[in-house]
This record gives structure tokens, sequence and C-alpha cells, in this order.
């Protein structure tokens, strides 16, 4: 497992380009669709049933989004006749589609990175190319599913460092959250897609993938040769101690991060403008306590600080529907 440039990775993808799209989906994720509903047959009972049928669907969900972006998928894998091939097979294939691991990694790391980034960030650190090429960039976002008119989170504030601190991303990979609870213990309920993307359907994809490469009940017979999630999160950078980011299972992300699941907390970021505040007890009228006040910053330096790690995932950041309300996650294993 080796990780490259962005530039590098960027025009080895060729994001722009509708076949290659559709041959990373028919020689990669259909394979991982039909070894997973094969796995979830032939061990009803097992813990591995539930990540594989998890995967199953993740990866199904895959090729309906490509189908609607990019059309005709062709889906010609079956399944070996031994079940215990097929356990090594999903192990197998899951390890080689994760972020960065071979070519189908180098497919789910490059949306992987776009699933919520700063138009800052994107345009003038990660990927420059497509702030100069306008037509490419336009085929690579409708192939993905990112709407530059339709962004994950825009600060209410009329300024010229707006529109740079704008979050894009796909809105079926969990971003958006609802205020279930205020108070001493704030509750953000995470909530369901708007829309289905090519780009949200590989990163919770991606999530799924984590989940199997646990390898949890019959799974755990297969060794695979390199704990690639590992050693992934070992070469990310770690988020700054003062973005208050919170520890977060990788494994239990299907679970976790998935439409209508709860996340609790004693402190969040409560955003006022350009103002990010790291507060205990705050209420629905977006009061707090001063007692349960740890940090302020800037909208700009706290996104600045984040996006390292934010876009190779090592963070996760939800934010409530009006953008005032915020929970930074850290990814461990």
């Amino acid at each position: 497992m080796s990780f490259i440039s962005p530039e590098e990775l960027i025009n080895e993808v060729k994001p722009w380009d509708e076949d290659s799209w559709r041959k990373f989906v028919e020689k990669h994720v259909v394979p991982i669709k039909v070894l997973a509903e094969d796995v979830a047959k032939n061990f009803t009972g097992d813990a591995s049933t539930e990540v594989a049928n998890v995967l199953a669907k993740r990866a199904s969900k895959v090729i309906e989004a490509a189908r609607e972006a990019i059309g005709e998928v062709k889906e010609e894998f079956e399944a070996p006749t031994d079940p215990i091939e097929s356990l090594r097979l999903l192990v197998e294939y899951a390890g080689n589609t994760f972020l960065g691991v071979g070519e189908a990694g180098k497919y789910t790391l490059f949306a992987w990175t776009l699933r919520k980034v700063t138009r800052e960030y994107l345009f003038e650190a990660l990927y420059p190319s497509l702030k100069k090429d306008l037509e490419r960039r336009a085929k690579t976002f409708k192939i993905l599913g990112i709407r530059e008119d339709m962004p994950l989170f825009k600060p209410a504030v009329k300024s010229p460092l707006t529109e740079n601190l704008t979050i894009l991303g796909y809105p079926d990979y969990p971003s958006i959250c609802r205020v279930e609870e205020w108070g001493d213990n704030i509750t953000l309920s995470i909530q369901p897609a708007r829309e289905s993307t090519l780009g949200g359907s590989i990163s919770r994809l991606v999530d799924g993938l984590v989940a199997v490469l646990a390898r949890p009940g019959i799974l755990s017979s297969v060794e695979p040769s390199a704990d690639v999630v590992k050693l992934y999160l070992d070469k990310t950078p770690a988020p700054p101690a003062d973005l208050y980011c919170k520890d977060h299972l990788w494994t239990r992300s299907y679970i976790e991060l998935d439409e209508y699941s709860r996340l609790r907390s004693d402190y969040v970021w409560y955003v006022e403008g350009f103002a990010a505040r790291y507060v205990g007890s705050l209420y629905s009228d977006y009061s707090y306590s001063f007692g349960y006040y740890k940090s302020e910053t800037n909208l700009l330096s706290y996104l600045r600080l984040l996006m390292p790690s934010l876009i190779v995932g090592r963070t996760e950041l939800l934010f409530s529907v009006d953008g005032r309300v915020a929970i930074c996650l850290v990814r461990k294993v």
C-alpha cells in the first residue's frame, strides 16, 4: 500500500471519463457484491453475515448509482462453488479495493477525498487542475454527484471568504444532522439522503469494506497479507488536539454513521458567523453556559486545520441543518 500525490491520482483515475468509472465498477464492485451475497447466504447465523449483507447492499447501491450516472454496467462475475473460497475472495477483493490499495483503491481514494472539502482546499491544495479545467471539473462533478450550487455547508456571512469556506461533497454521505436534544448533552440525528450519488455510494462502500476487513465470525479464518486499514490510518495526518475531535471506531461506521443514527456529546462546536466556540450545555436558543466553555477560534483557522485530516477520512465532520452546531470525529481502529 502506497500513497501517490493528488495530481498523480487524478491523472491515473481520469474521473471525468465515464469508461474509467465503468471499468472500476465492473471489475471490482460487481465481484464484491456477488461474493458478499454468497457469504451472507452460506453462513447464516454467523457474525460475518451482518457485515456481508451491509457490504452487498452498499455495492448494489454503487452499481445502481453508476447506471444513473454513466449508463450501462455489466454484471458478469459468478461466485465460486466453494463457500470457503468465497470467504477468501471477499477479504481479498475488499482489501484490494480499500483506499489507495492497488488500481481499485485509487478510485475509492479519489471519491473518498471529495466527500467533504472546502472549495479553497479542493481547488488550491488538493486538485488545482480542476480549478483550471472547467470542462473536466463539470464532468467529474456530474459523474460523482457534486453540486456546486447545493453545497453541504456555507457560512452565513456575506464576505469574500464565504465562497472559500463553502464545503462541497456528496449529499448521501453522512453530514447533515438534526439536533434532537439540547442542554447538558446534545444529540444529533443523521438525516436521510436527498438523493443517491456515485461518489457518496462509493464512500459508504468504503465503510462497508472496513467492517468486512475487521473479519468478524468465520471471516477471521482468512488471513489477509496486510492490515490495510491500520496502515492507512497510520499514514494519515492526525487532527490537532485543539480541534477537539471525539474518538470513533471505523469498524462501527456502517452502523453509527448511517441514516437516523444518533450521536450524543456533552460538548459541540457552536458556529456563529465566522466564530467557532467549543461549548457544553448548548440550548435551542444558542445560549450556553460560560462554565462549560472550552475554546474559541474562527471558521477560517478551524477548517484550514481540519482539511488535511478530513479529506483522507482520518476525521469526519457532522453539522446541523443550519450549520451552527458541529461535531468532529477522529477515526480509530
